[in-house]
């Protein structure tokens, strides 16, 4: 419990740089639906309690660096912030349903290989549309920022196909950072 603390306490440290209206019912609907403790995937990065707080937080510390170090670039860093925290908050508790539950076997026992599986309670709206949904609710999204956030994935997913050469700046940035955290910085990188 101690290091999800400390996960809340960088949280509240990049929430200070945000300024936008809205922001402290953000911050309560992140409470009330599992955004500090939901779990980020069935079985790899982040999946464990507290899972999607501490990659969103990787991904924006990724970002963060990046724009401290590109002088020439002019996207927003709170832009960067908002899309690094909540890229995947549609993986929280959506329509008061978690999207990870835990993955118990026939015996009883949870699973090793995939402690989480998806909810089969949910009928699949993408994780995706559901950040920018449960956002749009709190704070007005600049449509760079709703961009990125839907398509995050790149070409990794159906609808990501549509941008093929139309990608953007901010949305290229978030999902490398968010390919990068989670191959090569997180908990459960996959490294050969």
């Amino acid at each position: 419990m101690n290091e999800l603390n400390e996960l809340k306490a960088r949280f509240n440290g990049y929430m200070e740089l945000i300024d936008r209206d809205g922001k402290s019912e953000l911050i309560k609907m992140l409470s009330d639906c599992d955004y500090f403790t939901a779990a980020s995937s069935s079985k790899f990065h982040g999946s464990w309690i507290g899972g999607n707080l501490e990659h969103s937080l990787a991904v924006t510390n990724v970002l963060i660096k990046f724009y401290n170090s590109q002088s020439e670039y002019t996207i927003n860093r709170e832009s960067l912030i908002i899309c690094g925290l909540f890229h995947d908050l549609g993986k929280s508790t959506y329509y008061g349903k978690p999207t990870y539950v835990t993955n118990y076997l026939k015996s009883g026992k949870i699973s090793d290989a995939s402690p989480y599986e998806k909810n089969k309670a949910l009928l699949g709206i993408p994780h995706q549309i559901a950040s920018i949904q449960m956002l749009s609710k709190h704070i007005e999204l600049t449509e760079q920022e709703s961009f990125a956030i839907l398509f995050h994935n790149g070409l990794y997913t159906p609808d990501g196909r549509e941008i093929l050469g139309k990608e953007q700046p901010l949305q290229l940035l978030l999902h490398w950072a968010d390919m990068w955290e989670s191959r090569f910085i997180g908990k459960n990188a996959v490294i050969d």
